[in-house]
C-alpha cells in the first residue's frame, strides 16, 4: 500500500529541492495524486514516498573502499577546474618559452664575452710588445 506525502513534505522529510520533485514528476520517475485536481496541474500534488525510496536506492552511488580518501565535486566546480589548469598550462608553456630566450640570450653573451676576453688578451699583448719595442 502506498504511502502518500505532500511534495512539500517529502521535500522537507528527504531534503530535496521541490523543484526537483516536480522535474521527477514530470519525468514520470514518480507516481503522484491530487485531490480535486489533475495531479499535473496541482502545485502541491501528493507523492507516493514507498516510490521515492525505491528510485532513491536504485540511483544513490555505492560507496567504495576508496571513498574515505575520495571528495567528490560538483559538475560545474569540476569544469572550472578543467579551465584553470588549461589557462595555467597556458602561462607554463609561455613562461618556458621565455626562459628559453632568455638562455638563449644568455648564451648568446657569454660567447660575446668570451670573444671580448680574448680580444682583450691580445690588445694587451700587442700593447706588451710596443712598449718593449718602443724601448
Amino acid at each position: 500500500m502506498a504511502n502518500w506525502l505532500s511534495t512539500k513534505s517529502v521535500a522537507e522529510k528527504y531534503g530535496i529541492p521541490k523543484e526537483q520533485i516536480r522535474e521527477w514528476i514530470r519525468l514520470r520517475y514518480l507516481t503522484c495524486s491530487s485531490i480535486g485536481t489533475e495531479p499535473y496541474e496541482d502545485n502541491d500534488p501528493l507523492i507516493d514516498t514507498d516510490e521515492l525510496d525505491k528510485a532513491l536506492e536504485f540511483n544513490s552511488l555505492k560507496s567504495y573502499p576508496d571513498d574515505t580518501m575520495m571528495e567528490r565535486v560538483r559538475k560545474e566546480h569540476l569544469n572550472w577546474l578543467y579551465q584553470e589548469k588549461a589557462r595555467l598550462e597556458k602561462v607554463n608553456d609561455d613562461l618556458l618559452e621565455e626562459i628559453h630566450k632568455h638562455a638563449r640570450r644568455e648564451t648568446e653573451l657569454g660567447e660575446n664575452l668570451e670573444k671580448m676576453m680574448n680580444y682583450t688578451h691580445e690588445i694587451l699583448e700587442i700593447h706588451e710588445k710596443m712598449m718593449k719595442d718602443y724601448e
